[in-house]
């Protein structure tokens, strides 16, 4: 298996050091930006940029060729790193000696680790391993993050053993839609550099809103109850070409009331689940328009069954921005 070492640091000297292993290794600079993994590990290339100071950003966008462990060592510089996993499938992170699950699919697609604290990343091999990673000074989030989030962080979500803020977490739904835009781009298209500094921005101001203005679950919340309702969110999630089916079905699936359903839900993906439906969905229309495998226009509509075209483009309008012929990349056969 091949290993990979490396270190963060709050400037732009650890990239420097994995840069001259990579080409070591067979890969290529294109800029300072853009390395090209080498051939023999991985296809795809990695992108590195600071963008203002106290923050950068590294993404992945790879296809592995053979299993591989890219290990982070611990350093004394103060940052925490904010994983974004957008791959196609799962991933493994390790931590002390424990292996997590990790990706957007999952319920856990965020990772917040301290630098103090080494992790080793594990990606699928074969398949397309999307991630993007915030370097963010501590000074940046100390007095942001909710003091209640911390203390609880580890009660809610998988427990790391030293005294250093390490958890996970889902996606939000608007930060989805961010990676998305980013994963349909290449790291060569013009002006990216400035367009990813724009997003990382967006992304670090969307994760301090949400954990400032975090509210711990009530503790009598039980484990049966988080996986019901974690199971009506994939219920959801594998019914996107389909109507939104109502909360009460979805309160019948959770076996629970109405009101219980909608309120612990809301505490949980701080959405309510039409909402939650609605943004997946426009995701999910996104990737089709973009995937260069239709015809026409009509046809990516056709995909979802018993929905008026008029609703689902003003829907579509209402999240990015556009209408959906704006972003339609028509089958070039």
């Amino acid at each position: 298996m091949v290993e990979i070492t490396h270190r963060y640091s709050l400037t732009s000297e650890w990239h420097e050091e994995l840069t001259d292993k990579l080409v070591k290794l067979g890969g290529e600079v294109v800029n300072r930006n853009l390395v090209v993994m080498p051939d023999k590990i991985a296809d795809g290339s990695f992108y590195y940029s600071e963008v203002i100071e106290g923050l950068s950003v590294i993404i992945w966008d790879l296809t592995y060729k053979e299993p591989i462990l890219v290990k982070r060592l611990k350093t004394d510089d103060d940052l925490y790193i904010i994983h974004y996993d957008f791959s196609d499938e799962m991933n493994l992170i390790h931590v002390d000696g424990v292996k997590h699950k990790i990706g957007y699919k999952a319920n856990l697609g965020l990772g917040v680790f301290d630098n103090g604290t080494d992790n080793i990343f594990q990606p699928i091999v074969g398949e397309r391993v999307f991630a993007m990673r915030l370097l963010v000074a501590k000074n940046l989030l100390k007095a942001s993050i909710s003091k209640d989030f911390v203390k609880d962080s580890n009660k809610n979500r998988l427990k790391s053993g030293r005294n250093k803020l390490f958890f996970y977490d889902h996606i939000d739904s608007e930060s989805k839609i961010l990676l998305h835009v980013i994963k349909s781009k290449t790291f060569l298209d013009p002006g990216f550099d400035i367009y990813i500094r724009g997003i990382s921005l967006q992304l670090l101001a969307k994760f301090i809103d949400r954990y400032n203005n975090f509210v711990s679950l009530p503790h009598s919340i039980s484990e049966k109850e988080l996986e019901a309702i974690n199971i009506t969110k994939d219920y959801l999630l594998d019914n996107l070409f389909q109507k939104f089916p109502g909360v009460i079905l979805l309160a019948d699936l959770a076996e629970m009331s109405i009101s219980k359903y909608t309120s612990l839900f809301k505490k949980i993906y701080a959405s309510t689940p039409s909402s939650f439906f609605w943004r997946e969905k426009m995701i999910l229309v996104d990737m089709l328009l973009k995937s260069g495998k239709f015809n026409t226009l009509s046809d990516v509509m056709s995909e979802f069954d018993n929905i008026k075209i008029s609703y689902l483009t003003s829907k579509y309008y209402t999240q990015f921005g556009k209408n959906p012929s704006e972003n339609f990349v028509e089958a070039p056969w």
